[in-house]
C-alpha cells in the first residue's frame, strides 16, 4: 500500500497556530524549492537538470524529519515490528517513534511503527524498526510512493542492532 492522500481537516485549516505549516505543506514545487531547497537543487535546477526526484528527497526530509524517505511502494516491504528485551536500539526506536507521533501537528498524517526492508535503485538495501507513512495532507508525495523512516536499524549479515536514529 502506497501512501494515501487524503485533504487537509478544517481544524487544521481554521487553525491559527498550524497556518505557517499548511502554508508550507501547500506551497507547490517551485516555491517550495525557491525558499527552502539546498543551494545544489536550486541551481541545478535553473540549469535545467532533472530535479525532481532531489526535490522529493530533500521535501520528505524538511516535513517528516531527517530519517524519512520516500521510495516507490515496490521497493519497500513491511510488517510487524517485534520488541526485544534489552536491545538499546529497540529501546531507543520505540521512545523516538512514541515521541514522534504524540508530536505530530497533522491529524492527517497517520503512521505506523513497522519493521522495513528497502531496497533502492542502485542495489543497496536497509532494513529495521520504523515508520511508516499511511496517510497524509501532503499532496506532493505524488501516487505510487511510501513514505518511511528507519528509526533502529538492523545489520542482517553481522545479525546486529545499530544504533537508533531521532527521526525528527
Amino acid at each position: 500500500m502506497e501512501t494515501q492522500v487524503f485533504p487537509v481537516t478544517d481544524v487544521v485549516r481554521n487553525s491559527p497556530a498550524l497556518e505557517k505549516r499548511l502554508q508550507i505543506r501547500e506551497m507547490s514545487a517551485e516555491s517550495w524549492v525557491e525558499r527552502y531547497a539546498s543551494g545544489t537543487l536550486r541551481k541545478n535546477k535553473r540549469l535545467g537538470m532533472a530535479w525532481h526526484n532531489q526535490y522529493l528527497v530533500e521535501r520528505v526530509s524538511f516535513e517528516f524529519g531527517w530519517e524519512f524517505g520516500l521510495q516507490p511502494r515496490s521497493r519497500v516491504t513491511f510488517g510487524d515490528a517485534f520488541t526485544e528485551g534489552d536491545v538499546p536500539s529497540i529501546t531507543e526506536a520505540g521512545w523516538h517513534i512514541d515521541r514522534y507521533l504524540e508530536l505530530s501537528v497533522f491529524p492527517e498524517d497517520r503512521l505506523e511503527c513497522k519493521y522495513l526492508q528497502v531496497e533502492y535503485a542502485d542495489a543497496s538495501k536497509i532494513e529495521g524498526i520504523g515508520m511508516v507513512l499511511r496517510e497524509t495532507s501532503a499532496a506532493w508525495i505524488g501516487k505510487g510512493n511510501l513514505v518511511f523512516a528507519i528509526v533502529a536499524p538492523f545489520d542482517p549479515l553481522n545479525q546486529v542492532w545499530k544504533e537508533a536514529h531521532n527521526p525528527f
